[in-house]
């Protein structure tokens, strides 16, 4: 897999098959912008120099943590409530406590799903794709993993065990990287459906990737 910029001057995708790994996606972003640096110094975006919401994902909160997630939940930013649960790194509020004092990333080869597909150049609608699903589907993990220690935790009310236990249970049975450990298990195409109980893409982004794959196999 290889991103490349196409005629609209857009970072667009080749390569993708049926076999493509989430890995394989953060391998290709990482390439792209080792060959095509993105000019930080000028730009005006926020990326890490700003204040916004990250969502923490499985695999990621599992690096991080050396395999221990309870070690990093009291860390974490959770919003429950109505009928959801969000489990962020930066709550949006302070700066990513994982910058240093020149804004660099100190868990670069951790980061999460949301950090290493973000880029502030115009996209392709396969990349969006992509980025969207990737990033909902590994959030929607990280949901069953909190989910896990708070079942765990001797100090949770009892009367919130049942509950979060279904809740966790809805969770995993939807999800296709929860208790991976690495990105390189999951396949991107198991990503992309339009649930929007854990997923960001539409029907027609669907079937849209469906074509972009089919045509890439003939």
């Amino acid at each position: 897999m290889k991103l490349f910029y196409n005629q609209e001057n857009e970072v667009d995708i080749i390569g993708l098959h049926n076999n493509s790994t989430v890995q394989d996606f953060f391998d290709a972003v990482d390439e792209f912008l080792t060959e095509n640096p993105l000019p930080c110094d000028k730009c005006k975006q926020n990326c890490c120099k700003g204040r916004f919401k990250i969502n923490m994902d499985s695999i990621s909160a599992k690096k991080i943590s050396k395999g221990k997630v309870e070690r990093i939940i009291p860390k974490l930013f959770v919003d429950a409530g109505q009928n959801k649960l969000e489990v962020f790194m930066v709550a949006g509020n302070k700066k990513c406590r994982h910058l240093d004092g020149l804004a660099r990333c100190l868990i670069y080869k951790e980061r999460p799903a949301s950090c290493r597909t973000y880029v502030c150049i115009p996209q392709s609608a396969c990349y969006k794709i992509l980025d969207a699903a990737i990033v909902a589907e590994m959030h929607h993990a990280m949901r069953a993993e909190f989910l896990d220690t708070v079942i765990k935790d001797p100090a949770t009310p009892p009367g919130a065990i049942e509950p979060a236990k279904t809740l966790r249970q809805e969770i995993i049975s939807a999800s296709v990287a929860y208790g991976l450990s690495n990105y390189s298990e999951i396949l991107i195409k198991d990503c992309v459906r339009s649930d929007f109980a854990h997923s960001n893409v539409s029907q027609e982004e669907v079937r849209l990737f469906q074509e972009i794959l089919s045509r890439a196999e003939i």
